[in-house]
Formats: C-alpha cells, structure tokens, sequence
C-alpha cells in the first residue's frame, strides 16, 4: 500500500474525533432542572421577577458559586464545599438547582433540590457521590430566608417587625407557605 493511502486512511478515521474537540457549549446541568419528586416547593406572593432576585441573593450570601442564573427559563444552580485538586481524600459539598416558576394566579413558586456531595480518593483515583437532602427543616430554613430577605440593602429602611404564625409543623412536614408582607395598622 502506498503511504498516501495509509495517511489517508489515519486522517480519515481521526476526522470524527476531531469533532468533538470544539462544537458548542454542552451544559448537561440542565437536565436536572425537570421538577420531580426531589424537588421541594414553596409558593410565594411576589411577581417571579421579584422571587428570582431574593433566590439568587439568598444563595449567594450562603456562599454557593453560581454556575447557571438563566432569568429567561428561571433556572438556577451553584455548588458550594471545598472541591477541587487540592481537597482532602475525603470531602464535602453541597450543589442545588432551583426553578422559579409562574403559578396560575399571577404568583411564584420556588423549586428547589440540594444535593449533598462526597469525593474520595485523590487526582488519579477520584469517586463522586451524590445524595439527595430530604431534610424539611433545612428546606424550610430555606424557603423562610428567601421570604424575609432584605432586597433593599442595608442603606434601605427597615420593615417592621411582625409576628408570622408558624406555617408548618415538624410532625406533619407541610410546605412552607410565605406569609402576605403587610404592615400592621392602628385603629387610631
């Protein structure tokens, strides 16, 4: 066989690899984004606007990295820990996706799915495992800082104070459900 047709045969048969080299962004991330059973939601009286800042603050100041903040389809993930090259044989981190959606009365929900990962080994040798949080309190936590979050900073004046009715119990593990925001009125 001529050499000509041997390198034409090897670049024939890289041609396909070589494809997948550059091609477009792949940001297999969103498939998580489907809500399912994982998910745990809260309603909200804000617009979904509104509700999509005070999920992206909350995040944020917990410490979580943002990797996706997409407003146009409400999507939102970070991941939070000590990963990377340098971590420990064993460590672990937190990562969330959250979805805020329209309801059907002009309102917002907030899905939201924590994920708690652990890795082990080192460069060479490295395992993920990831669980899924199912704790309630720690979603309700959760879903009450996204209520009461301060969207105007701290140059902005204080709402008062009001006593909020518990809206969930331990026992029954019912959602959250954000209370209306309302200043109390004086009969005077």
């Amino acid at each position: 066989m001529s050499q000509r047709f041997i390198a034409s045969l090897a670049a024939a048969a890289l041609l396909p690899l070589a494809g997948c080299a550059g091609g477009g962004a792949i940001q297999p991330d969103r498939s998580v984004f489907s809500l399912d059973g994982n998910y745990q939601r809260c309603q909200y009286g804000y617009s979904i606007e509104d509700t999509f800042d005070r999920t992206v603050k909350v995040f944020k100041e917990a410490g979580y990295h943002l990797d996706v903040i997409d407003r146009a389809t409400g999507q939102i993930s970070g991941e939070r820990g000590s990963m990377g090259a340098l971590a420990a044989a064993s460590d672990k981190g937190l990562k969330f996706y959250a979805l805020v959606l329209p309801t059907s009365s002009g309102q917002s929900q907030v899905g939201v799915k924590i994920v708690q990962i652990i890795e082990h080994g080192s460069v060479l040798n490295k395992s993920r495992t990831e669980i899924i949080v199912s704790d309630p309190q720690m979603y309700q936590y959760m879903f009450r800082r996204i209520d009461d979050i301060d969207m105007l900073g701290a140059t902005g004046p204080a709402a008062p104070a009001t006593q909020k009715p518990a809206a969930w119990d331990n026992y029954g593990a019912q959602p959250y459900q954000a209370q209306p925001k309302g200043y109390a009125t004086s009969g005077h």
